[in-house]
Formats: structure tokens, sequence, C-alpha cells
């Protein structure tokens, strides 16, 4: 089978981990520009060269909305949604929260909650990996970085999974999920407003000024609705398929944990391969991509992970070469709006991927039949079933 750019719909409920990469191949290889005719139209970039471009003229295109079809949100999501000039004082003001100074804080609270997680498994010799600790984890580190409960996560999980997986077959309960997050948050608002001297995220946030004026509510409302979709939804799942490329590779994952500095590295090609982000931009005037002419109000979607795959910048794309180098990975995007979170995103990922080896370095799937693949703007393998020998609990 063949497949064409006029088909192609990220929604399309018969993709999956068997046809996906076989599916951006083919579009690629016809050319790396084609018009899909789902969602009322709109075009798809697949290649290397042809997304950098789009993602590197902002002022061409318009990063609003973040999805399409859009997410049902009230506000403009921070600073994702937000085109130059504005975008500048926004980018330049909400980093520090992000830098690698900070990611590296996490790194302790991290290691303490995976071995929790995997605590919670390791004397069964079976699990669903992705339900425990892809869901688990990057929700326990949205509590950590927000200093809220961590009894919270499982309810965030479920918002942010209704929002990007249902906002096109039941639109209501994604209404109803985005306005449980925003309730949230400004309850949250509240609450640290009484007192925003910690080192929380939104208590830093509510330190921020912008000409000497603080951050407006709907600013950090929207801020904070990116937020918890960018740091959940996306990293779970590129834990799900990580784990199913070293469930399915022994080589790969028995040298990985005999030799814990190959561990960064990895981290790099497993995001190259195994990138689950679509982005959008819409055309804000007549402009061509690739020798594609595009018109004023077209939309684009942009396949990072087939970009990722793209043989012009990536020799043996297919394959993990833990020495790749230059790994000009466009996992986390590129340009202005790169991914604010992309350091902590790698100090997640490496500190899991340092402990789970450590504690289970062999495993294999379990049944072939139950793995599933997701679709939708962030893609990937959601559900896992892996067996491997019990080991003992570390904490009583």
């Amino acid at each position: 089978m063949t497949f064409k750019y006029r088909d192609y719909d990220h929604y399309d409920p018969g993709t999956s981990l068997e046809t996906v990469h076989q599916m951006w191949d083919d579009l690629r290889s016809e050319c790396p520009v084609g018009r899909s005719d789902a969602h009322g139209g709109m075009w798809v970039v697949t290649g290397y060269p042809e997304a950098y471009d789009v993602l590197h003229r902002p002022e061409v295109f318009s990063s609003h909305p973040v999805s399409f079809p859009p997410f049902p949100s009230p506000f403009k999501m921070m600073p994702v949604e937000i085109d130059p000039p504005e975008h500048a004082r926004y980018r330049a003001l909400l980093a520090p929260p992000f830098s690698v100074k900070l990611a590296e804080s996490y790194a302790g609270p991290l290691r303490a909650t995976i071995n929790g997680l995997i605590d919670d498994f390791i004397e069964e010799g079976e699990v669903d990996i992705y339900q425990a600790m892809a869901i688990r984890l990057p929700a326990a580190l949205a509590t950590i970085m927000l200093g809220t409960p961590a009894e919270d996560a499982e309810q965030l999980q479920q918002w942010v999974h209704t929002v990007v997986h249902e906002g096109t077959t039941n639109l209501q309960a994604a209404i109803e999920a985005v306005q449980g997050i925003y309730q949230y948050f400004m309850a949250l608002l509240e609450t640290r407003k009484a007192d925003p001297s910690g080192d929380d995220l939104m208590s830093l946030l509510l330190r921020v000024e912008i000409g000497g004026e603080k951050l407006d509510e709907e600013t950090l409302l929207g801020f904070s609705f990116f937020l918890l979709l960018a740091s959940l939804d996306t990293t779970q799942k590129v834990i799900g398929s990580m784990f199913w490329h070293l469930a399915t590779d022994p080589g790969l994952r028995h040298w990985i944990a005999a030799d814990p500095s190959l561990t960064p590295a990895a981290v790099e090609e497993f995001l190259r391969l195994w990138g689950s982000v679509i982005n959008t931009r819409r055309a804000t005037e007549d402009t061509e991509v690739g020798g594609v002419a595009i018109k004023e109000g077209e939309q684009l979607l942009i396949l990072l992970a087939a970009a990722n795959r793209d043989e012009r910048e990536f020799p043996n794309a297919g394959r993990c070469v833990l020495d790749r180098s230059p790994n000009r990975h466009m996992t986390f995007a590129s340009g202005i709006h790169r991914c604010l979170g992309a350091h902590i995103a790698r100090v997640e990922l490496r500190v899991m991927l340092d402990e789970l080896l450590r504690r289970i370095p062999d495993f294999e799937i379990a049944d072939e039949a139950q793995i599933e693949w997701s679709q939708g703007h962030v893609q990937g393998v959601v559900r896992l079933p892996i067996r491997f020998a019990p080991g003992p609990k570390e904490r009583s």
C-alpha cells in the first residue's frame, strides 16, 4: 500500500505503529510538501529543510492556532501562539524558569518519583509500562513544577487526555476539560498571589514583570494551560515509544544499561526517532515552501517526526545511531517557538532511562497484539505490556 497526501489525516484511527513511518516515508518520497483534503484542506510538510524553513519564518507563518482543528481554548496559549514582535518579550521573560540549572534541580525529586513508580510494579514481573510509567511520571513532574499536591496528578492527566484526544470526537467533553484546567489554575493563581515568594513555576511567573508591570491573569492562565499540555501528553508519547524501541532491541538496551554515560546520546536519538508532536502554522501572506505555492490563510501541518527521518539530514535515518553528530532533530521544533521545556524533558528522560535500566535491564513485549498507537497532534505508543524478571522494592 502506498500512502498519498490527499488522504492524510493526523486523526485517522487507522494509523498504527506498523504503518506510520512507512506512511511518512511515502509522503516525503512523493514530495516534501503536499496537499491533504482532511479538515477542509491543509498543507502537510514532511521534509526536513522544508519544515525548518517554515519554522524559521514566523513573520510569514503564524503559530496561532497551535492545533488544527483548534483546541477549544478561550485564551491564546503563551508564548507558543504569540507571533512577533510581541513574542520576543514574552519568550525572554519566560525563559529563566526553564533554564538548564533549574531543569537539573528536578533530577533529585524525579529520581525519587521514578523509583517509587518502579516499586509499584517491579515485584509483579509484568506491567503495561505506558500506564505505569509514561502516564504517571510527566503528571507527577507537573505537580513538582507547580508545587501542587502529588494526588492532583491523576486529575491533571485526565483533563489533558480529554482535550488532546477527544477534541474532534467529543467537543463538549473537551470544552469541559478546558474549563476544569482553567478553574484549577485560577484557584492556584489566587493561592500563589497571597504568597508569591516560592520557587514553584506559578510563583516565578507572578514575579515576572514587563515594562514594570506584572503579567496579567489572561497571560498567566494561557501559559499555564499550554504548560500542562506540553509537559504531559508530549513526553508521555515519547516515553511509550522509547520503551517499545528498547523492548525490541535488546542489544541496544544492554549497551546503554552497561554504560550509563551513553544515556544522553541515547535520549537524543530516541527524541529524534520518536518525536511525538505535530506543529501547525497559518500562512499570513502568499508564499511558497519547497517550490510549492501557499496562499494566505492556508493551514500547514508540520510533521516533525517525519522531518526527523529525512535522509537528506540524517543518513540511516531509521536507525538508532548513538554517536550521530550532528543531531539537529526538530522534536522540540526550531526557531523562535522552540520548546521552552526542552531542558526539563531531557533531564526527565535521562533520569528515567538510567533508573529503569539500572533496576530492570531485561524486558520484552508481553503481547504484541495489545500495543496501541495514538493519533492526533501528539502521536506515539500508548499501550505497551512488558514482562521481566521480578525484582525487589527499594523502599519498604
